[in-house]
């Protein structure tokens, strides 16, 4: 027989489980908490920060493309690919950081959003039709899923709820 006067007594709450002891075991429960009537663990993506981000990175992508168009220009300098892409990874930064900060939650997962949306469409337009073949897209995909990520991570630290 169960007692559970003597489980309620020796509970222990601990990060949303409950752990108790009963019969010389060791027993967990997972508690769903709530705050202020909702469900603590919901899907927390905010559509709007994610299109504030992703508009960012275009403003920057467009800004940075206009800078380096009047240096070639007015130079006889010649913008070598790998700085283009180190620029790239920088414009999709900021999207990731806007909209980790515009986000109340899970700035790590907007952040990807913002740097796999612009990854997606910029290898549409640049590539045409196969994206999916290649293991180099797939590394650029998982490169700007990574800088994304931190980006949201910082504007998550930045936020200010």
């Amino acid at each position: 027989m169960v007692d559970y006067y003597a489980i309620t007594r020796y509970a222990v709450p601990v990060l949303g489980c409950i752990f108790f002891f009963a019969q010389h075991r060791l027993y967990g429960v997972i508690v769903m908490a709530k705050k202020n009537g909702t469900e603590v663990n919901g899907f927390h993506l905010r559509p709007l920060a994610i299109v504030q981000g992703f508009m960012l990175s275009l403003i920057l992508l467009l800004l940075i493309s206009l800078v380096l168009a009047a240096i070639v220009y007015f130079s006889s300098w010649q913008a070598n690919p790998r700085l283009l892409n180190i620029l790239a990874h920088f414009a999709v930064f900021g999207g990731a950081i806007l909209a980790g900060c515009r986000c109340h939650k899970k700035a790590w997962l907007h952040g990807i959003m913002i740097g796999v949306v612009v990854f997606f469409i910029f290898s549409w337009v640049g590539y045409g039709g196969s994206l999916f073949t290649t293991w180099l897209w797939w590394k650029g995909l998982l490169k700007m899923g990574f800088v994304s990520m931190l980006g949201g991570i910082l504007g998550g630290l930045f936020s200010t709820k």
